[in-house]
C-alpha cells in the first residue's frame, strides 16, 4: 500500500485569496520561555490551502460542512491530467467511468507554488459540470484555488456543480499523483455551521 499526500502545507507564506484572511501560525507558549508545554495558535480564512467547499459557500440554503455526507469523501477516485490548457472540456476526461470512480481529480500543474496567488486559472467549460453529474460523478477536486475564474463574482461553475450534486475540493497537490485510479480520503474539520474547511487529503494506491 502506498499513500500519496495531496495536501499543501499551510504556512505563514501561503497566499490567501485576495482580500481573505492570511494564514498565520505562532506559538502562544513555549517551553524555552518557561511554559509547561508548547501551545500554538493560528488564524486563517476557511479557503486557504487545501480545502473543501460546502454548498453553504455559494448557496445560503446549502448544507454546512458539518452536515455533509462523509461517504462521498472516501472511496475510488480517478486522477486526470490536463496540462497546458485554460479550459477543461469533456475531452480531458477521456475514459471516465463515473459509476466506478465517482470522485474525479484534475491535475493541471498550473499554480503549484502556493506562496503566489495566480492572476488566471484554468476552469471547467460551462457544459462539463452537468455532464459529469450525468456520468455519476459526485466529487471533483482540482489543484487550483477555485473552480471559477479568479475575477468571476457569479461563481457560475460552483453553482453548476451544485446543480449536478457534485462536491468541490480545491488547492490539491497532485504533483506526485500519476493519472489513474486510487482510493481518496479527504476529511474536513467538523466546524459547526461553516461554509467549508481545511482538509488533509491523501490517495491510497
Amino acid at each position: 500500500m502506498q499513500l500519496i499526500d495531496i495536501t499543501h502545507p499551510l504556512s505563514n507564506a501561503t497566499a490567501p485569496w485576495p482580500g481573505d484572511t492570511q494564514f498565520h501560525f505562532e506559538f502562544a507558549q513555549r517551553l524555552r520561555d518557561g511554559a509547561s508545554c508548547n501551545v500554538g495558535k493560528f488564524t486563517s480564512g476557511i479557503h486557504s490551502g487545501t480545502h473543501m467547499d460546502a454548498p453553504l459557500h455559494y448557496n445560503d440554503a446549502g448544507v454546512s460542512i458539518d452536515q455533509l455526507d462523509l461517504d462521498i469523501l472516501l472511496g475510488p477516485a480517478r486522477v486526470f491530467l490536463a496540462q497546458g490548457t485554460m479550459v477543461l472540456t469533456r475531452g480531458h476526461f477521456a475514459g471516465l467511468d463515473g459509476r466506478a470512480t465517482p470522485r474525479v481529480l484534475v491535475r493541471t500543474n498550473h499554480c503549484d507554488d502556493k506562496t503566489k496567488f495566480p492572476a488566471r486559472i484554468p476552469t471547467l467549460a460551462p457544459d462539463v459540470p452537468a455532464w459529469l453529474g450525468e456520468q455519476g460523478v459526485r466529487l471533483i477536486g482540482l489543484d487550483l484555488p477555485s473552480v471559477d475564474q479568479t475575477d468571476d463574482p457569479t461563481m457560475q461553475i460552483h453553482h453548476r456543480l451544485e446543480q449536478a450534486n457534485i462536491i468541490i475540493l480545491e488547492n490539491l497537490d497532485l504533483r506526485a499523483a500519476a493519472p489513474g485510479v486510487y482510493e481518496l480520503i479527504a476529511l474536513p474539520l467538523k466546524i459547526a455551521g461553516a461554509e467549508g474547511s481545511p482538509i488533509r487529503a491523501v490517495l491510497r494506491a
